[in-house]
């Protein structure tokens, strides 16, 4: 077998990564089997998953099918050469705006922490597929994981067959991680097969190198202690003064190592390094008239610099042109800072804030692509209330028409979600909005039961105008043939039912006037047309009954549903103020590590909801679109699955290595 090992010619590696991707395609029945009976195993062993025995039966006939279905495809894709991952769906998509909720977020937890499992059984056999994949592809890598047998592949296909509608998100997590270990078990051995054709083809030498530290995705956050730049100075004025040591004054001789530490910063691109090389001139100069510089880090000095390399650490391309821009900016804007012959700490705080608001426009202007997208996720989110608040207005208008049981079930079933529907599409004030408002009135009117054939005949001469405006909203409001059809079919059975009247049905009618819509029988209510299941997310449930008579009678509690609250002293509740103290803390412009949809990305936050319920993150690519309601940020978050790019900033990484130097000498 040739060894040309570049990108010109991938060719000669093919045969491995075909006999690879074989291997796995064979042992595909078999380590389904594995994980079915490990599963079955797990659940019967551990006694807290005995709520999961009920679930997991109803999959465990379809698993082997659906696990396999999964896989084979994309081993197929891959036997032929095509190592392109293919995007995967989110929760809810508008024009390509993915939408992650609480239970996909979920999922990706349960996803996360199965990998964990595998690559810690793994490690180096996962390295040195790692090098192999890496050979195989051509473009730059940044740092990417091209590993295209990775353990999230699998991850990803066991989340998939043990998924279902009747099974919740937690105890899909909890699935999750009853099958977790069973999966690196079972993968540990086939990662030790495919390494094991490397050895055959003898590529096992050029795809073994030293495994180095690897860096963690997931890492708990490093806090820097205060007072550790003030303990630094102490230790640093203790050593100058040594009397081998006392030929420099010990702040200038501090801060000149401080900052040859910062710059040697292996994360620093070479173009911010420069950027921040100009800046020691006027930090230099500060600190001879300000002592607090070497005490706090606190101080605009040190937030400034650190504000400045957390930002231009998101890019993976030092040429990328935006970060150009906010370097040229930043050359503008530092000039007369460099050359004042005694700067302020209130001139660095004012180039803070000035830094800030450049990356907060810059970040805007990567959201504007998505801004339509966003009012409606928005919008969308409010539509539940104003939902309400339009059935409640409608009720009464029907209430005041008179109309009759059937009548008033079309307005509040059907004409309700249609105007919701439209206010999530264009907004409270938009055209449709209104021209549907506009036949509100003619709509109720012609509902109206009449009370002789003369008024009969003059609803028959006004309908085919009712009709024919109404029908030309049906289709820019997005409903197709079949929905339209059976909304018109529905509002013709009302009208028709009115032409036919006779003195006995409106006898009828009046005692059934009495009836109020949330007491009607299933029978009437399946009068709703079929198209409701179209705008289904636009409809709240109606008010619960329930509530009445456990008001008014002996109930047995302990069969009721609940939901118990964390303790306020509890690990569960401390939990959730650190998530909502962090999700507080965010601010557009920052660059974050994610978790999202089973796969890490670097992605910048760039929009934030009015309510901070919605956040919107881009990647690298501006095609990579991430929108996470504040239930799902808050569950990455806890699980180590969203953290913000630098976890510490290059001061604290640069105080904490010349710490370590100190103690050296």
């Amino acid at each position: 077998m040739g060894r040309v090992w570049n990108n010109a010619r991938p060719m000669a590696i093919n045969p491995t990564l075909k006999a690879m991707t074989d291997l796995l395609l064979a042992e595909l029945p078999a380590l389904g089997r594995e994980l079915l009976e490990s599963i079955q195993h797990a659940l019967h062993q551990d006694p807290r998953a005995f709520a999961l025995q009920d679930a997991w039966s109803r999959r465990r006939s379809r698993f082997l099918l659906e696990f396999e279905s999964e896989l084979r495809p994309q081993l197929v894709r891959m036997r032929a050469g095509d190592l392109q991952a293919r995007p995967r769906g989110g929760n809810s998509g508008l024009g390509g705006l993915s939408l992650v909720d609480e239970s996909q977020a979920l999922r990706d937890v349960g996803i996360a922490h199965a990998v964990e499992l595998c690559q810690e059984a793994s490690r180096t056999e996962l390295f040195q597929l790692g090098n192999f994949f890496t050979a195989l592809h051509r473009g730059p890598v940044h740092g990417r994981d091209l590993n295209a047998l990775r353990p999230a592949l699998f991850a990803r296909a066991l989340a998939d067959a043990l998924a279902g509608s009747d099974l919740s998100a937690d105890g899909h997590y909890a699935l999750m991680r009853a099958a977790a270990p069973a999966l690196a078990a079972a993968l540990a051995r086939r990662y030790q097969q495919l390494v094991g054709l490397l050895h055959e083809a003898e590529l096992a030498p050029m795809v073994s190198t030293r495994l180095g530290q690897e860096r963690r995705r997931s890492p708990a956050v490093r806090d820097s202690q205060s007072g550790a730049l003030a303990g630094l100075q102490a230790r640093s004025v203790a050593i100058s003064s040594r009397p081998q040591r006392l030929h420099a004054p010990a702040s200038e001789s501090l801060l000149d190592r401080l900052y040859e530490r910062m710059l040697d910063d292996p994360a620093l691109a070479a173009p911010v390094k420069a950027q921040l090389a100009r800046l020691q001139v006027a930090v230099t100069r500060l600190a001879l008239e300000d002592a607090t510089l070497l005490r706090d880090e606190s101080h605009p000095t040190w937030r400034l610099i650190n504000a400045i390399a957390a930002y231009a650490g998101g890019f993976a391309d030092a040429n990328d042109a935006r970060l150009q821009e906010f370097l040229r900016f930043l050359e503008d804007q530092t000039a007369a800072l460099v050359q004042s012959p005694q700067p302020s700490s209130q001139q660095f705080e004012y180039l803070l804030r000035l830094v800030d608001a450049f990356i907060a426009r810059q970040a805007r202007e990567r959201s504007a692509p998505s801004e339509a997208e966003l009012a409606t996720l928005e919008r969308e989110r409010q539509s539940g209330a104003w939902l309400k608040l339009l059935r409640e207005q409608l009720d009464e208008l029907a209430r005041r028409a008179g109309l009759g049981p059937h009548a008033r079930r079309f307005l509040h079933a059907r004409w309700s979600v249609l105007i919701v529907q439209a206010m999530v599409r264009e907004g409270q004030d938009g055209v449709l909005v209104q021209r549907l408002l506009h036949w509100v009135d003619p709509l109720i009117d012609s509902l109206r039961e009449r009370a002789d054939a003369a008024a009969r005949a003059e609803l028959r001469l006004q309908l085919p105008a009712l009709v024919s405006g109404i029908e030309s909203l049906l289709e820019p409001l997005g409903l197709d043939p079949e929905q339209r059809q059976a909304l018109m079919d529905a509002l013709m059975k009302l009208h028709g039912r009115l032409m036919v009247q006779t003195a006995a049905t409106q006898a009828g009618t009046a005692d059934a006037r009495a009836s109020e819509l949330p007491g009607e029988t299933q029978a009437a209510a399946d009068d709703a047309a079929p198209d409701e299941a179209a705008v289904s997310r636009f409809v709240e449930q109606r008010e619960s009954g329930y509530a009445s008579v456990w008001a008014h009678a002996q109930v047995d509690r302990s069969a009721l549903p609940t939901q118990p609250l964390p303790l306020p002293d509890s690990a569960e509740a401390q939990q959730q103020v650190e998530a909502r103290l962090w999700l507080d803390g965010l601010r557009v412009g920052g660059w974050f590590h994610l978790f999202v949809d089973s796969v890490w990305c670097t992605a910048q936050l760039v929009w934030i909801g009015s309510e901070r319920d919605l956040f919107l993150f881009v990647g690298q690519d501006a095609g990579q679109r991430h929108s996470l309601t504040v239930g799902a940020l808050s569950q990455l978050y806890l699980n180590g699955l969203a953290m913000y790019l630098e976890q510490e900033g290059l001061v604290e990484r640069a105080i904490g290595t010349l710490l370590q130097d100190l103690d050296d000498e």
